[in-house]
């Protein structure tokens, strides 16, 4: 089972202003995996939910060097919100901001979980 790293970012606004919530985790391949902020940005790792509380998601983007099976915004185990994927193997056009279909409101609890393939 090998490991990559996961990073996106997620754009918001609401009571923060405009708010790019930064995703950086290294995760194993096959396993459902929660998606935590870029502690370098963030000082440290903490869930999208408390990080960008009661900010509204506008758009996003999630990427992986090899590929991703989905990314999901998940609360109780109700999928609030699907994430666009990009790629960035050799030849892709890179990663760019999508807009998020469903613009829910973050709240506490809220996971980003997402599972990888090699």
């Amino acid at each position: 089972m090998s490991t990559q790293v996961v990073s996106g970012c997620l754009n918001t606004t609401g009571p923060k202003g405009q708010l790019k919530i930064p995703i950086l985790t290294t995760v194993n391949d096959g396993s459902q995996t929660e998606l935590k902020t870029d502690s370098t940005v963030t000082v440290t790792t903490m869930g999208i939910g408390i990080y960008g509380e009661f900010q509204t998601l506008r758009s996003a983007w999630i990427s992986s060097k090899t590929g991703i099976i989905y990314a999901a915004i998940v609360n109780n185990g109700k999928v609030r919100a699907v994430l666009p994927l990009t790629s960035r193997t050799s030849g892709a056009s890179g990663c760019s901001d999508t807009a998020v279909m469903n613009n829910i409101v973050l709240t506490p609890g809220d996971q980003l979980l997402c599972e990888t393939y090699a």
